[in-house]
This record gives C-alpha cells, sequence and structure tokens, in this order.
C-alpha cells in the first residue's frame, strides 16, 4: 500500500510540474491515411505557453509537455483497436523577430507514425475524456482530403474513416454514396440490427463499472418486489440518459466515470451492512443508472453511431436501447436467478453478499486510483 501511495504521489507531481512548466494551449491535427502502402501519420501542430518559471522551463522543456500530451489524451484506433505510434517531436519558433519577448509562443509539432493493420478497414481517433481542450483534425487519406474537419470532444471519436483506397474521380463521391446509402429505405434492415448490436456491444466491450452497478443492485435483498424497484429506478435514468446524448441535449462531463465509481462503491458498501430497502438506495440507484447511460454513450460503438452525425436517426436511438437494455436485463436476470438460488443458505449474506459488494467496492475504488495513475 505505501509503495503505490509513493507511485502514485510521484505520477501527480510530475504531472504538476509538466503542467506548470508548459502549457498545451492549442491543437490542430492533420492525419494522413496511405492506404496503398499501409502507412499513416498524425501531425499534430500544438501551441504552447511557457510559465513564468525560466528555471522550470529549463528542467522541463515544452517537447515534454508536447510528449505528454499526445501520450496521454491522443488514441489511434483501427478497427477499435489500439495502435502504439511512433512519436516524434519538434519544435518550431510560431513567433518572428519582431513579436515582444512576453507574446512569443513556441509551436512543437508531434508526429504520429506507423503501419496500418493487415486487413483494418476503419481508422478512429478518441480523445480521453481528462483532456483539457478539443482538437480540430483533418484527414488526408492517399494525399485528398476529406471535405469537412472534425472537431473531436474530450472523451469522444472522430467519425470512422474508410481505409478503402480512393478510386478516380471526386474524392468525396466515396464519402457521399456512404452517406447516401445509410439512409436509403432498402437498408433499414440492416442499419437495424447494427443499432441493436452496437448497444449489445457496449455494454459487453466496453467499461465493467455499468454491468458492476447492476449486480451490485441485487446484493441488497432478493424480494422480488424491491428487486423490481431498484432495477426500474436504475434502467429508466439509464435509457433517458443515452437518448438524450444520442441527440447531444446534454453532455458527459469528464468526471462521469468518476462518479459512477463511487456510487457503486456506495451502494456496495450499504449492502454489506444491512438488507433493507431505503429511499436514499432508490435515490442512489437512479444517479448511477444515469451516470451509467452517460459512460455507455462514451463507447466507441455508440460514437459511431451518434457522434458527429448531421442527422440522428430516432429508429436507431431505440435500437441501440434496445441492444443495451437486452444486455442489461440479461445480466440482471443471471445475477438475480444465481443470488436467489443461493439466498436460501443460512450463510448466504456472511459468504456471498458481503465479499462480492467488498469486491464491488474495491474496484470502484481501483477506478478512481486508476484515473490517477
Amino acid at each position: 500500500m505505501r509503495k503505490l501511495f509513493t507511485i502514485f504521489a510521484i505520477a501527480v507531481l510530475i504531472f504538476t510540474q509538466l503542467a506548470e512548466a508548459h502549457k498545451v494551449t492549442s491543437i490542430s491535427l492533420v492525419t494522413h491515411l496511405d492506404t496503398k502502402e499501409g502507412t499513416y501519420l498524425l501531425d499534430a501542430a500544438m501551441e504552447v505557453i511557457p510559465s513564468e518559471d525560466a528555471a522550470l522551463n529549463e528542467q522541463i522543456p515544452p517537447e515534454a509537455a508536447a510528449r505528454e500530451f499526445a501520450e496521454e489524451f491522443l488514441n489511434v484506433l483501427f478497427d477499435e483497436e489500439d495502435q502504439a505510434p511512433e512519436l516524434l517531436i519538434e519544435l518550431i519558433d510560431a513567433s518572428d523577430e519582431e513579436t515582444p519577448e512576453g507574446l512569443k509562443r513556441q509551436e512543437v509539432v508531434a508526429k504520429m507514425t506507423g503501419k496500418i493493420p493487415e486487413g483494418a478497414e476503419q481508422f478512429l481517433l478518441y480523445l480521453e475524456p481528462s483532456c483539457p481542450m478539443a482538437v480540430v483534425m483533418v484527414v488526408i487519406k492517399d494525399k485528398k482530403p476529406s471535405r469537412r474537419m472534425q472537431v473531436v470532444l474530450a472523451g469522444e471519436y472522430s467519425r470512422p474513416v474508410d481505409l478503402e483506397p480512393i478510386v478516380d474521380g471526386d474524392p468525396f463521391e466515396k464519402e457521399e454514396e456512404a452517406a447516401e446509402a445509410v439512409s436509403e429505405p432498402v437498408s433499414e434492415g440492416t442499419k437495424g440490427n447494427s443499432a441493436f448490436v452496437a448497444g449489445w456491444n457496449s455494454v459487453f466491450f466496453g467499461s465493467w463499472l455499468p454491468l458492476a452497478v447492476v449486480v451490485a443492485t441485487f446484493l441488497l435483498t432478493t424480494n422480488g418486489r424491491e428487486v423490481f424497484v431498484q432495477f426500474a429506478a436504475l434502467l429508466i435514468p439509464l435509457s433517458v440518459a443515452i437518448a438524450l446524448r444520442a441527440w447531444e441535449v446534454i453532455p458527459a462531463p469528464q468526471w462521469v466515470p468518476l462518479g459512477l465509481a463511487l456510487l457503486l462503491i456506495a451502494i456496495s458498501v450499504e449492502a454489506i451492512f444491512h438488507n433493507r430497502l431505503r429511499w436514499w438506495r432508490v435515490v442512489g440507484v437512479a444517479v448511477a443508472g444515469a451516470f451509467a447511460g452517460l459512460m455507455l454513450s462514451q463507447e466507441i460503438q455508440f460514437g459511431q453511431l451518434f457522434r458527429n452525425a448531421t442527422v440522428v436517426d430516432s429508429v436507431e436511438v431505440i435500437l441501440s436501447l434496445l441492444g443495451i437494455e437486452a444486455a442489461l436485463f440479461l445480466v440482471a436476470m443471471l445475477a438475480a436467478s444465481a443470488l436467489l438460488f443461493l439466498n436460501r443458505f443460512p450463510w448466504y449474506r456472511r459468504v456471498v453478499v458481503q465479499p462480492l459488494a467488498a469486491l464491488f467496492a474495491g474496484y470502484g475504488l481501483f477506478c478512481q486510483i486508476e484515473r490517477f495513475l
């Protein structure tokens, strides 16, 4: 425990010094995709402002701030798989000689390069939720730029970029044809199926926090009416939050995972000490449901459906919700069945409930610590 605390303290100290020494104030990104050679290059231009402490600026150069930003916040994905690009940092003076010393700005160019995985079909950029700013990105595929810039917000994914080689003619023809194909009536069945599957996958292939909250709600009691009240209190806010996110009515704050982890700890700890359903339990479960919905809306499957979409299809929203609810209902039924069977034994709370509740509380605490390491 002491060793973990020491590592945590050192990490926080280094990050704090880095933030005080130099600050990345803006970033623009040009992504080059060469489908013929199978390579990619992310060319990120970052404006870096030095602090007033000259000694600290010398000790920690702006290149270190840019490297930290690129490594911590920018995630390159091909077909949902994280990549580990090579990173080259170059410092450029963005001000001319006549610029006063106090107004001079330094620009750092970070080049992230690598090989496109064989057989990959899509490129995505993911921006970590803790990123302090949005990223403006332009994609150039096979030396032909896309027609629209993308603004990627913290905790969100860029629009997926198809890696099929561009044929001769209008460089945007394929992009427009793909967009039209999605809206054609003949593809409604396929589109609906994709929305349902995306909702289902966002539960099982994302963070385990929402699933842990679902199971933790059953640890307090196995009484049928009380279980139903808790699950309804969880599911309704979760569905509403996801729908509002799909229509971009509400944002998904960066601290949502931390909030959900805290709620998981509270729900689990309460189950350790008593087995009575009280009103604050229902309120806590409802808030956890809303947080779980916001967190599921940050998953890559949700992003591919709704982020940066020109028009949000209500049918897709409903079908993706059905996929999420079906997945959660399956988990709930399995958990309820197992716990209901074990509840017949006198050692149920001591051997099953309390260890499981402690495990979930520990997982919530781990998620808290993981965010800062």
